[in-house]
């Protein structure tokens, strides 16, 4: 898992997470070969355990799209053992707007704008999580 103190430079590590098997090949970064994460779970939402809130963003999982969004169903659990959880999941227009494709590249600023209306609708639940930092 890297982390804004890790030394991977962003772009790095985005080109690791978009190097998806079958689709893109891997990422050398640091000398060592990358995929994305998706490949291990959908979310990595489990490597968020001990802190005290925490926030999922399973965008690529939802009716329709990831199955490994089952991932969640193990995640969940064990997070709310410890912490207060939001999982945001992508809503019906989020849904309609990412299409049945989610690698389209005509897809790619529908979906952003969806996000963003989604994401602009969701304040209100992340100021209602004890202890969430200010929105």
């Amino acid at each position: 898992m890297w982390d804004r103190t890790s030394g991977i430079p962003l772009a790095s590590a985005v080109a690791a997470s978009c190097a998806v098997p079958g689709v893109w090949p891997p990422a050398t970064v640091a000398g060592r070969r990358y995929i994305d994460g998706s490949v291990r779970s959908a979310t990595n939402g489990d490597l968020a355990e001990g802190h005290d809130v925490v926030v999922v963003l399973a965008a690529g999982t939802g009716p329709g799209l990831n199955p490994a969004s089952k991932g969640l169903a193990v995640e969940v659990p064990l997070l709310n053992a410890h912490s207060q959880v939001l999982v945001i999941t992508p809503d019906d227009v989020a849904l309609e707007a990412i299409g049945p494709n989610p690698l389209d590249p005509a897809r790619r600023a529908p979906s952003a704008r969806a996000g963003q209306r989604q994401g602009r609708a969701q304040t209100g639940a992340l100021r209602e999580l004890p202890s969430a930092p200010a929105v």
